[in-house]
């Protein structure tokens, strides 16, 4: 992937005006245009959306905090200060995480359409690479677009570079996103051979495939969902991970992922680094006897922390999921914070020096606790209601740990994040059959207890393994829930299924008093139509 990260620099150079106050300024390229008219240039404005996917898929928090806050399993942290729009409470046009997101994605469709207009004279060297560009920007523009209307529904859907169309903004409704959408992947198919990507986290035809399932469930296509789902499945030569743990070591290479953004720590190659392994875990150093090392506990961002709700969803005697993706537990290493409050944390990396219990103490328990190590069980960490007491502490999801940075407070990481994965596919699949027309719930159980094999503890074979008659649209999302919590899907699950609503008000005490149901699409953002002669071409989403 460094080279794509390098002529991700170079591009950079050659290209680095934006916006104004809107995206409709677009990217502005002056009189480097002519750039994109040689094989060179036409392949860095592939790499500069390549660039674009990083920023959402772990190279920031936006994303992350737009796609998996103000859900049923996520509550606001005590370092995320988007309120608004986390909790719905006062959420319009001029929340700034939103803005960004807008200017971001439409700066994508215009550059991916600035490709698409000219991509035709100009002259490569070898014609397949010439269609497979083009296969690539098509899945690189359906993705953004797609997170365009799942996020503001029925807004504009870029036709041309035209300056006169953008700064009408015209609203097409969300069917016809969905068209371009799967328009544009079922055509970027037919220009790929069935190979893999020479490099990781290139688009390639499996890739194209698994995110047109993907596509096909939002669209509500069952039975297309299924067929491409079932044909990266038997067909793709990817491979579940025998253990759902080694999905997240540091490798960065498994046969589970499909398609990842990748980063590099090194600064040489400019490709920026990931962040998101510290967005739903604690800083742990404030604490007596730990503190984080690398190697052995990494610090957090204190960005998200899980509400009760999600705790619960867990069999944590039988889930390994549960135990190989969460921590709450850290042992003591650091004998010169504070241990005489605890004479009897003694060994380093073995005895407990903090604890999170989901349960409550006993008195004698918590007797216990006093002279051994801090502890707070879950009466400590949340309110009657589910609010947490302390957004500082909470049991973190630690499947984005990254323990190779180069020291204990770098925030360079390497580490790459899957955009799709094969478990996912099995999930759609399984939602698909028993969604259609004609549902096949054992279908549907059959993919999950099959993906369920890896992170059954022994023993418990028949305590997790689940029945058709199990299969609603409430357990697939609590399925998903468990196995796909961080990984930027969760709001835009619960917008599809039309369950946004029913889940925060049940779940998320910090939200459930101020969601209403326009809050299923977002505002578009004010600086949008300060940037417009006439905004009512394109107005507000209703409610704001």
């Amino acid at each position: 992937m460094k080279s794509i990260l390098i002529k991700i620099c170079l591009i950079a150079v050659l290209v680095i005006g934006l916006v104004r106050c809107s995206y409709l300024e677009e990217e502005s390229y002056g009189a480097t245009v002519g750039v994109f008219d040689t094989e060179e240039g036409s392949d860095a404005l592939v790499h500069l959306l390549y660039s674009k996917i990083n920023n959402l898929y772990g190279g920031g928090f936006t994303f992350g905090i737009l796609s998996e806050s103000g859900t049923d399993i996520w509550l606001r942290g005590n370092n995320n200060g988007a309120i608004e729009l986390t909790d719905y409470k006062g959420l319009d046009g001029y929340e700034g995480n939103l803005a960004w997101l807008w200017n971001h994605c439409y700066k994508a469709v215009w550059n991916s359409n600035l490709f698409l207009e000219t991509i035709d004279n100009v002259p490569y060297e070898n014609e397949a690479t010439k269609k497979y560009r083009k296969a690539e920007v098509l899945t690189l523009q359906a993705m953004f677009l797609w997170i365009i209307t799942e996020t503001w529904g029925g807004a504009y859907l870029p036709q041309t570079t035209a300056v006169e169309e953008g700064l009408a903004a015209r609203r097409s409704d969300r069917q016809a996103f969905y068209e371009r959408i799967i328009g544009n992947l079922e055509t970027a198919l037919t220009l790929v051979s069935v190979d893999k990507a020479v490099e990781r986290g290139r688009v390639d035809y499996w890739v194209i495939k698994s995110f047109l399932a993907r596509m096909y469930l939002y669209a509500e296509d069952w039975q297309k969902a299924i067929d491409a789902s079932s044909d990266v499945i038997l067909n793709g030569g990817y491979v579940l991970s025998p253990n759902w743990k080694d999905l997240w070591d540091a490798s960065k290479t498994n046969s589970e992922f499909i398609w990842t953004s990748e980063f590099s720590s090194d600064e040489a190659f400019g490709g920026g680094s990931g962040v998101w392994w510290q967005a739903s875990q604690m800083f742990i150093d404030r604490f007596a006897g730990v503190q984080t090392e690398l190697g052995w506990t990494g610090y957090g961002g204190c960005r998200m922390l899980p509400s009760k709700f999600y705790l619960d969803l867990f069999d944590k005697e039988a889930d390994l999921r549960w135990e190989q993706g969460h921590q709450w537990v850290w042992y003591y290493n650091d004998p010169n914070d504070n241990t005489s409050e605890f004479p009897l944390m003694k060994t380093m990396y073995s005895d407990t020096a903090l604890f999170l219990y989901n349960g409550v103490f006993t008195p004698e328990q918590r007797e216990y606790t006093k002279k051994r190590y801090t502890a707070f069980d879950i009466s400590d960490q949340y309110d009657e209601r589910g609010v947490p007491k302390d957004r500082f502490t909470f049991v973190g999801v630690s499947k984005f740990d990254d323990h190779t940075r180069p020291s204990s407070m770098s925030t360079l990481s390497s580490r790459n994040y899957p955009v799709i994965r094969l478990a996912e596919l099995y999930l759609i699949r399984a939602e698909a059959n028993m969604r259609k027309a004609a549902p096949d719930r054992q279908a549907a159980a059959d993919d999950i207890n099959f993906l369920r094999r890896r992170i059954v503890k022994p023993g418990f074979e028949d305590r997790m393994k689940v029945q058709a008659a199990n299969m609603d649209i409430d357990f697939l999302l609590d399925e998903r829930g468990r196995e796909l919590t961080g990984e930027f899907q969760r709001w835009f699950d619960l917008r599809r299924t039309g369950k946004l609503l029913e889940r925060v008000k049940m779940a998320n005490p910090d939200a459930s008093a101020f969601i209403k149901d326009f809050h299923q699409y977002r505002p578009i953002p004010q600086e949008q139509f300060d940037g417009m002669p006439d905004p009512s071409t394109l107005g507000q989403n209703p409610g704001y």
